[in-house]
């Protein structure tokens, strides 16, 4: 998965959550192909990022898997070894992207917290 500014969103991409309004309404269904048509309107109604399936558009921000991101924070926080604070900190922290990991594996159940919202309240019709 990948959140994309709607800017870089291309025909033939594919929602890979669904984009809902501020109230919680689903717009547009996960799976859903994305078409010329739909991504104007999507802009129109001032959504700015969707997520897709895959990782299909270069963000220029280069992949970190997340052992390497645990085996930086673990360097971070060698300083403050046997300070309780920080270390509860650097375990939620670890936490967090071992989530982030499962949530972009497929592993963690979807629930609403996956949706994306915009901020204007139309529905999309083709």
């Amino acid at each position: 998965m990948q959140r994309v500014p709607i800017t870089k969103v291309k025909p033939g991409m594919i929602l890979a959550k669904p984009v809902s309004n501020e109230k919680g309404m689903a717009l547009l269904a996960e799976s859903t192909e994305l078409t010329a048509n739909i991504i104007e309107k999507l802009k129109k109604m001032d959504v700015r990022i969707v997520t897709l399936k895959g990782h299909p558009v270069d963000m220029g921000i280069p992949e970190v898997s997340p052992e390497e991101k645990l085996s930086r924070i673990e360097e971070k926080f060698e300083v403050f070894k046997g300070n309780p604070v920080m270390e509860r900190l650097k375990d939620a922290i670890e936490r967090a992207i071992l989530a982030a990991d499962a949530e972009e594996d497929g592993d963690e159940e979807e629930g609403q917290h996956g949706l994306t919202t915009y901020d204007k309240g139309d529905s999309i019709d083709e």
